[in-house]
């Protein structure tokens, strides 16, 4: 072979590695395929990664303390989680990349269900500290804290994608069924009820134009306008199963991941969609926003029964303690299949 051919061959070698590295960092391939969970049970107090297919990546251990919610950091480097560890839940970070903990919340009462938000400025979270369930924000580092709520029955608040409001449902007053959903700005002004049929959290897409929730009495994922209007459908019924915990966007707004549990035959809706008897537990779903009649149920390996779930961000997640070998999402999933051929 001549030296000029061989110069040609390194030139298209480096190049096709060079475009592989970019693919590999590419945010589409982080978020298309994994989605980070904890089992109900979690008596080994880890997240587990899982693709979109039903295969376990690897978990990440997060104790010491039964974690109940966690949220991610924007660049998915640090996750933040509410843990009992100390005999009461309180708000921790983690920086995944160095194994380092750092408790941000010391107060006597519960404080639970953290929401980084997406400019990586701020942690919204729940706390019952003034006597009810309301919404709280302090800054990454546990510091400024902020009462931006005072109604109480508050569930976990959801950023919108520019950081600048807050979405979240509130239980109705005066012992009556349900919530209703509501939106803020960032510093707790300017609130405004969007609808009175909320059952449970809700969450905003990734456009910052929906919000899904779950009504009352329908078991099936609906969004709502920021602006109150037009309620659509996102995904079918399912026949013995009702939608629980909040309902995840993937970064793109293409997919929306939930988890599906039993629920009693009284309580089934009409004209359901049947589902295998094999996914009598609870269950992770992926529906295309799109197309309301997909979302198959995925039967989690290992005997896991999720119980919460958040989608990986886009960018890089560090999948070792050791600052040496950070690698990307799509990387660690291509590595795994790889190693079971």
């Amino acid at each position: 072979m001549n030296v000029k051919r061989m110069r040609i061959y390194m030139i298209l070698g480096m190049a096709l590695l060079l475009s592989m590295s970019l693919f590999a960092n590419s945010g589409w391939a982080a978020e298309a395929e994994i989605i980070s969970f904890l089992p109900r049970t979690n008596e080994d107090r880890s997240i587990h990664f899982i693709d979109t297919q039903g295969k376990l990546i690897q978990g990440l251990m997060v104790g010491p303390g039964r974690i109940g919610s966690f949220s991610w950091s924007p660049d998915g480097r640090s996750i933040a989680y509410d843990s009992n560890q100390d005999g009461n839940p309180d708000i921790y970070v983690r920086d995944v990349r160095t194994d380092v903990e750092r408790q941000l919340t010391f107060h006597d009462s519960r404080d639970i269900w953290p929401a980084w938000s997406p400019n990586g400025k701020w942690i919204a979270f729940i706390s019952e500290r003034d006597g009810e369930m309301d919404i709280y924000r302090m800054d990454i580092d546990g510091a400024n804290v902020k009462r931006l709520t005072n109604r109480g029955g508050c569930k976990k608040p959801a950023w919108s994608p520019d950081s600048q409001s807050i979405a979240f449902s509130a239980s109705k007053k005066e012992a009556e069924i349900g919530s209703d959903i509501y939106v803020m700005s960032a510093e707790g002004r300017g609130l405004k009820r969007l609808a009175d049929t909320s059952a449970g959290v809700c969450t905003w897409s990734p456009d910052g134009k929906e919000i899904a929730f779950i009504p009352i009495g329908r078991m099936a994922l609906f969004s709502i306008d920021i602006d109150g209007k037009n309620m659509r459908q996102l995904s079918r019924l399912y026949k013995g199963f009702t939608i629980i915990t909040l309902a995840v966007w993937s970064p793109s707004g293409k997919w929306i991941a939930y988890i599906l549990t039993k629920v009693p035959a009284e309580l089934i809706g009409p004209d359901p969609v049947p589902v295998d008897e094999v996914f009598a537990n609870s269950v992770i779903c992926v529906t295309n926003i799109d197309d309301v009649g997909s979302g198959e149920p995925i039967e989690v390996p290992g005997g896991l029964v999720p119980g919460y779930l958040e989608w990986m961000p886009e960018g890089f997640l560090p999948v070792s303690p050791s600052a040496e070998k950070q690698l990307t999402l799509w990387g660690r999933l291509k590595q795994t299949e790889n190693s079971s051929k």
